[in-house]
């Protein structure tokens, strides 16, 4: 029974968060003109990329299944620069 409950402990665990943890203090911290690796020292490693005519969209998505809580954001680079950034309202935290 001890076994069975720290596998389903466990289980909970792994799968109670997906994604790219980061906050919305870091996001406000990106700016119009930034390179990639400016964007990445601050907001850490995108979790999804996607390729439009426009540009490239970087996406930092968190869910936590535990409390419910998830977030998401994205920036819109091209040829390796940030043009478009989201307004975030500072009751976001």
């Amino acid at each position: 029974m001890k076994r069975l409950c720290i596998a389903v402990l466990a289980a909970l665990l792994i799968t109670g968060c997906a994604g790219t943890k980061f906050s919305y203090d870091q996001a406000r911290k990106v700016q119009v003109g930034m390179s990639e690796s400016e964007v990445v020292s601050i907001m850490g490693k995108p979790y999804s990329v996607i390729s439009r005519p426009d540009g490239q969209v970087w996406v930092w998505s968190y869910a936590n299944g535990m409390s419910g809580k998830n977030r998401a954001v994205s920036f819109l680079l091209k040829d390796g620069q940030v043009v478009k950034t989201p307004n975030i309202p500072q009751i976001f935290n």
